[in-house]
């Protein structure tokens, strides 16, 4: 049987590996003859199998690899090599997902693989900058320096994600409530008193007939209602994975006043601080721009993004290249580029760009909180003004028939 193992030698050093061995004990026999101390044997096929089963129900956040990224630039800093590095978070992390994929890691660098082979592996959990950066790094010798500038690139990231959901929370919450108040009054309030209007011969006004009929079809089939709702969410899901669809709806969304500017500005945030790392990395400028065009999270900027490449590569500058892709790339932009391309500064102009614009992000943001809130109040409260409206209507008729 395989065993996984972790030991340390008289110096203190950790090492990780794996023996074939009939058992355990063999195992420790095997590592007392060569002077080491063995912390943890595990069978191979356990941590094989326990892995796939976290990896399916678990996964690792962004504050995991900021985390991570963070620790192994210390160690490596310090003096670690990357193998006791490993070695040392694995054993602090409290993470059974995260801990399973660095003893993974560290078993493929013992037999010869390189770091970034080893996190490809992981795709799911570590995008393709992550793993564009890290090759990068491992090819020039640069991997303490590279670290570090992956993890601020990481928290840059986090920071800009935690603003637009910060900002946004709000709106969604006020538009959650008042979708349940709806259903709440077509839902249980309506069909209540849909038997005093029949008893009462009241002749219903239109605005009650439409919020009945409405009423009906919701409490017409549980069965419906679910079928509804799963192909809300399967074409929902289509759409994420549809290229064309996601294209128009982007083009859609930069027609709009305010979410316009505020799309632009967060893809532009992502695209200079993407590029500016992947550069200061020692990627080549079309492997970065591959890269920074998957991270961008927009189609429709990706597509443009991967143009310019070709325009690259064709041999023309990355300024003119971004100029000709129209109003994607506003002139303030272009020009930054053209200096750090005249004076060789690229990277550290694209980093002051994405941090000058992410405050540029906040400001927007906050006018689009301003923006919405009050059209979103005004159209619920229509909407439930509407419902009460076909509730009191009929009551007000019965009750005049009395008077």
């Amino acid at each position: 049987m395989r065993y996984f193992f972790e030991a340390i030698n008289q110096l203190g050093a950790v090492t990780i590996g794996e023996h074939e061995a009939e058992s355990e004990a063999a195992v420790i026999e095997y590592l007392q003859k060569r002077q080491l101390i063995p912390i943890s044997i595990k069978p191979a096929t356990a941590i094989i199998s326990r892995g796939r089963s976290l990896m399916m129900f678990d996964r690792i956040n962004a504050l995991d690899r900021i985390s991570l990224v963070r620790n192994l630039a210390v160690t490596t800093k310090a003096g670690l090599s990357i193998m006791e590095s490993l070695a040392i978070l694995a054993q602090d992390t409290t993470k059974p997902l995260l801990k399973n994929i660095l003893l993974q890691i560290a078993n493929n660098m013992q037999n010869g693989q390189p770091l970034w082979q080893s996190f490809q592996y992981y795709k799911k959990h570590f995008p393709p900058f992550f793993v564009g950066m890290i090759r990068a790094a491992e090819t020039s010798g640069k991997l303490d320096a590279t670290l570090e500038e992956l993890t601020q690139y990481l928290t840059g990231e986090y920071n800009l994600v935690r603003k637009i959901k910060s900002a946004m929370a709000y709106p969604l919450i006020l538009l959650v409530a008042s979708c349940g108040v709806i259903v709440i009054l077509i839902g249980f309030v309506l069909p209540r008193i849909e038997e005093t209007f029949k008893r009462s011969q009241v002749a219903l006004p239109i605005f009650t007939k439409i919020m009945l009929a409405i009423s009906h079809a919701m409490r017409y089939s549980i069965l419906l209602d679910s079928l509804v709702i799963i192909a809300i969410v399967v074409a929902i899901f289509l759409i994420r994975r549809n290229d064309a669809i996601k294209e128009v709806i982007a083009k859609l969304l930069f027609k709009l006043p305010v979410v316009n500017d505020l799309l632009k500005k967060i893809v532009l945030v992502r695209f200079a601080r993407t590029l500016g790392s992947l550069l200061s990395s020692g990627l080549l400028i079309t492997e970065a721009l591959k890269l920074a065009a998957d991270s961008v999270g927009n189609i429709y900027y990706r597509n443009a993004i991967l143009k310019v490449n070709d325009d690259i590569m064709r041999g023309l500058p990355l300024s003119k290249a971004l100029a000709s892709s129209g109003k994607l790339f506003p002139h303030f932009f272009v020009s930054l580029v053209t200096v750090g391309e005249k004076t060789g500064t690229l990277e550290n102009i694209l980093k002051t760009f994405a941090d000058f614009y992410d405050e540029e992000v906040d400001y927007t943001l906050k006018s689009l909180t301003t923006f919405l809130e009050p059209i979103l109040l005004l159209v619920m409260g229509l909407i439930i003004g509407f419902i009460v409206l076909s509730i009191l209507l009929p009551i007000y008729q019965f009750v005049g028939k009395f008077i």
